[in-house]
């Protein structure tokens, strides 16, 4: 009989750690969504959905928990809590949860999206950009991916790494003007100023008020001498920054009015709670959010005709208000007005986020 001839030690040993790691390394769990969902599961999303409505957000967080724990392996319940923790100012236990999650799915680019994110919000931007990278690596043509390593980069003062990934940004959204903004100020940066200037235009053209483009592009025209040009934009900066102020203003006052509202209506004086809102109208009658809230009060009390007048006035001042528009939608059918329905559905479906406040720059 033939002696079989046996590999050289290392190769054995090689086989024997390949063959180890192998086993004691468990197979990436199974995704579940949307349709997996048990009824048990719907009914505390949904309850978490009202709660985060309400400005609820620990009862939110609590449902949210039940949800995933019911649910284990569904990432958009995952990033649904890590988004409620973000919001409660809990950092720390998002980066926490967004680990465990990753540790059973590792190969799921939005939570690693959202974990990279989390760790650039903690200060931690070298693994920052390693998992944003990672993400953009499995969807390369995915924006926010593509965006937030851009910025990640120029935060690390990675500037000419960061700016392939701002034009890719900038292309996949030609009407956004967020990505030309942030590539205008890296190529500032570099002192490349006719560069940085044409992509600083552009985001100006897409968005007039845009602070930190306007800022920017004026420091760019003074520093390719075109001083009435520098002059004229800095002007508009200024305009623009006093509008944003005023803005956040109104935010910071609605926030307190729903604060005091919430707290009676919690407590079971919901007639109370529509009071305290009340109390800001003077201030606050124009600013949609706080003609929503005002509309949730009143349909809580039964005042239907209150609710529709304070909902249609938040939805034309701010179509993309979704429980604005939902509320229209189930009180217009209660009235028999089906065509109103319909139009108030419309313009859910239609409704698109209202830009945000631009930074400062």
């Amino acid at each position: 009989m033939r002696k079989r001839r046996l590999p050289p030690p290392g190769w054995l040993l090689l086989a024997l750690l390949l063959g180890w790691s192998c086993r004691s390394r468990p197979a990436e769990a199974a995704l579940t969504g949307a349709k997996d969902r048990s009824p048990e599961v719907l009914s505390q999303l949904a309850s978490a959905f009202a709660a985060h409505q309400r400005g609820n957000l620990r009862l939110a967080e609590e449902f949210l928990r039940k949800a995933l724990k019911n649910s284990p392996d569904d990432p958009d319940i995952a990033l649904d809590l890590g988004d409620t923790l973000i919001q409660m100012g809990h950092p720390e236990s998002a980066r926490v949860h967004y680990e465990e999650f990753l540790a059973r799915h590792p190969s799921v680019p939005s939570v690693r999206l959202a974990y990279g994110l989390t760790l650039m919000g903690l200060g931690r931007l070298e693994e920052s950009a390693r998992e944003i990278q990672i993400a953009a690596a499995k969807e390369p043509d995915d924006l926010p991916a593509r965006l937030n390593l851009g910025i990640a980069l120029a935060k690390l003062g990675r500037y000419e790494q960061a700016v392939p990934h701002l034009q890719r940004a900038a292309e996949l959204a030609p009407s956004e003007p967020v990505p030309p903004t942030e590539l205008g100020i890296v190529l500032l940066r570099l002192n490349r100023y006719a560069e940085s200037a044409a992509s600083l235009e552009r985001a100006v053209r897409l968005k007039p008020d845009n602070v930190p483009a306007l800022f920017n592009l004026g420091q760019c025209y003074a520093r390719l001498g075109r001083e009435r040009e520098a002059r004229e934009t800095l002007e508009r900066f200024a305009r623009a920054s006093e509008s944003r102020e005023h803005y956040l203003d109104l935010k910071r006052l609605f926030h307190e009015a729903r604060g005091r509202s919430d707290t009676l209506t919690r407590a079971g004086r919901p007639e109370k709670g529509l009071e305290a809102l009340r109390a800001y109208e003077e201030d606050l009658k124009d600013f949609p959010p706080y003609l929503q809230e005002l509309g949730v009060a009143y349909v809580r009390l039964g005042r239907r005709a209150d609710a529709v007048k304070a909902f249609e006035q938040a939805v034309a001042r701010d179509p993309s208000l979704s429980e604005a528009h939902a509320q229209l939608v189930l009180l217009y059918q209660e009235s028999g007005e089906t065509e109103k329905a319909m139009r108030a559905r419309q313009g859910a479906v239609r409704g698109s986020s209202p830009e945000k406040p631009p930074e400062t720059p």
